[in-house]
């Protein structure tokens, strides 16, 4: 069976990158990987078997989500001082968060030549991170998640081979031990966003399927 996955940051797949170089194989998936704009997945998710999505876009997208394979990180900051626009999607997650933590009214820009302040996790100018851990308990951040309509059955097989891949990841040190599994410092920090998103009256998500 051939499994189709969207993602649109090369970042989002560090957990992946095992099945990528066939270090995992599987006899029964054969997944292939499509790079696609972030403002385009909210629309053409449908098109594909699983789906990297920013947290926002799950005020838009009904879907379930996997606790495998996510995109965690420890820092998170701007590369530089924000003038009118910042280099993102405005779907991202650290575009909300940017507009949550810090009340930003920077526009997006996710043009390839954007020349503004970019998103960075070291090396950066405006700690977005240092103000989340205040509000947030010291937790990760949550960036991106696997999401998929396909049937429970089918996604847990799947989630035990995304599973082994983080794995991997995890033991070179490249990924979160949260990208591997979420538990409930993971699942903390989806609510943590949430609640201080719907505060700032940016969200209306009270619930989501994790699997």
């Amino acid at each position: 069976m051939n499994i189709s996955i969207a993602y649109s940051n090369k970042d989002e797949i560090l957990p992946l990158l095992p099945i990528i170089n066939n270090e995992i194989k599987s006899k029964d998936y054969v997944f292939e990987f499509v790079e696609i704009k972030q403002d385009e997945i909210k629309f053409k998710y449908k098109n594909y078997d699983l789906y990297y999505i920013s947290l926002p876009l799950l005020n838009y997208i009904d879907t379930k989500i996997l606790s495998n394979g996510a995109r965690v990180v420890n820092e998170l900051g701007l590369s530089d001082e924000i003038n009118n626009e910042v280099c993102t999607s405005s779907n991202s997650t650290e575009y909300y968060l940017l507009k949550i933590l810090l009340g930003s009214k920077a526009i997006p820009n996710s043009k390839l030549d954007c020349n503004s302040a970019r998103f960075v996790i070291n090396n950066y100018k405006i700690s977005l991170s240092d103000i989340w851990k205040k509000e947030c308990q010291n937790l990760p951040i949550v960036l991106s998640v696997i999401g998929s309509n396909l049937p429970d059955d089918v996604l847990s097989k799947i989630k035990i081979i995304i599973r082994e891949s983080a794995s991997i990841q995890e033991s070179k040190g490249i990924i979160s031990p949260l990208s591997k599994e979420l538990g409930l410092k993971g699942r903390k920090s989806l609510e943590c966003f949430f609640q201080l998103c719907r505060k700032k009256n940016l969200c209306s998500v009270t619930n989501y399927n994790i699997l």
